[in-house]
């Protein structure tokens, strides 16, 4: 209770209230679905890439890919995507990269807009309804013809729990906005982590044969799998 009035009364008097109450389900359900996104599409990289290695070392390509394919996480569909790119020359697997990089980041900040535009308009709402109680509240002398408290407490409270409500509101959007934005520049930075790494994996398969001796070369190409022949023209 507020004085006389209760919080259903609040509600039904002030339709900022209402407005308030809506943006505050709508920001915390897109922060609720974004923390479930991030939780279901989150790894270890550097422990992924240590797998990814050890399948390109031993030249079997079929199997990394079907190991990138078995992961549900941003830096598994990156390095399916390099993959599948190989075959071709270094800058259009680059590029490739580039562009599955930047398609996770797009998915990254899917809804984020929503977050950042409800901490904006949250406290311009509070202050729009701070300044209709006050509004009511003068409306109210005039038509009473005295200044009670009874008579000015509707508008009064109105101002002041809009004002709260938007306060609170803005301070949830915000603190989760800047939470997804730095766990979006963090995976990121892995996602670029992995592509150089995965280039590095590349060269050293690469490079493998040239440091065995000349009289095990024959029998080394001889065993290398089509798939590593591949692999290895990545950067040719």
């Amino acid at each position: 209770m507020l004085g006389q009035m209760s919080i259903v009364d609040l509600f039904i008097a002030s339709p900022t209230m209402v407005v308030l109450l809506l943006c505050s389900i709508v920001t915390t359900g897109f922060a609720v679905e974004r923390m479930l996104y991030f939780k279901s599409s989150s790894t270890n990289v550097a422990q992924f890439m240590k797998g990814l290695r050890e399948r390109m070392k031993s030249g079997n390509v079929a199997a990394a890919r079907e190991y990138c394919k078995a992961g549900k996480s941003a830096v598994s569909r990156v390095m399916t995507q390099a993959l599948n790119s190989v075959g071709r020359d270094h800058e259009e697997v680059a590029q490739r990269l580039n562009t599955a990089i930047e398609v996770e980041r797009v998915e990254m900040e899917r809804n984020l807009s929503i977050l950042g535009t409800m901490s904006n308009i949250a406290p311009l709402l509070g202050l729009f309804g701070t300044v209709i109680g006050i509004i009511r509240a003068f409306a109210d002398i005039a038509r009473t013809g005295s200044g009670g408290s009874s008579v000015v407490a509707m508008g009064v409270s109105e101002a002041l729990m809009t004002t709260a409500a938007g306060i609170v509101v803005a301070v949830i959007a915000t603190v989760f906005f800047n939470l997804f934005v730095r766990r979006i520049r963090t995976r990121t930075v892995e996602l670029e982590d992995a592509r150089e790494e995965f280039f590095s994996i590349v060269s050293s398969v690469t490079a493998r044969p040239k440091a065995q001796p000349q009289a095990k070369r024959a029998d080394t190409a001889s065993q290398r799998t089509s798939d590593e022949i591949v692999a290895a023209s990545l950067l040719t």
